[in-house]
């Protein structure tokens, strides 16, 4: 018995013919992908650089000064000697802490402008500072500033959890009693 292949019917393209027509379609539709896919890879930055990130300190610039003077704000504390008397350590707390707003300050407002929260973090040291420097002058113990309901120091930490770890208030600027080691 011998088998032979019916014809195809009248119209229809011979199944070879049908394959390539489909490899195009696939050829095609994949060439178009990795045009759209290219397109975005190479105007995809310069479209989206320069937001920034409301919620954490994110320019270049501005966090490796602020890391910079986190650093020395804690070189400064560590290096002070512990003889010294309570008032007399508060306040070279406080001028260490007004080093670092100094020193990032520094940058200017041009450049700050591209890092929306660091003027509300810079502001929060600023009241840390002059609370205790208020403590130490009346006599009280200090109470670290609250807004919107929780510690400035809380809200300072939350805008550099993104690699400052380093730039969290040292403890021992939030001690009830500023100069106390």
């Amino acid at each position: 018995m011998k088998t032979e292949l019916a014809p195809p019917p009248s119209g229809d393209p011979e199944p070879d013919e049908a394959g390539r027509r489909r490899g195009r379609k696939v050829t095609i539709l994949v060439l178009l992908m990795s045009g759209v896919v290219g397109a975005l890879w190479v105007i995809g930055p310069i479209v989206f650089a320069g937001h920034d990130d409301p919620t954490a300190l994110d320019s270049g610039p501005v966090r490796k000064t602020v890391l910079a003077a986190c650093k020395q704000l804690r070189t400064d504390v560590d290096a002070l000697p512990s003889g010294m008397a309570r008032a007399d350590r508060a306040e070279a707390e406080n001028r260490a802490a007004d080093a670092l707003v100094g020193r990032v300050r520094a940058l200017g407002p041009d450049r700050l402008a591209h890092d929306t929260p660091v003027e509300q973090w810079l502001g929060d040291w600023e009241q840390i500072v002059a609370a205790r420097r208020q403590a130490v002058r009346e006599g009280k113990r200090f109470a670290t500033p609250v807004a919107g309901g929780a510690p400035v120091n809380i809200r300072m930490f939350e805008l550099i959890r993104s690699g400052l770890g380093k730039c969290d208030v040292p403890q021992e600027l939030l001690a009830p009693e500023p100069g106390q080691l």
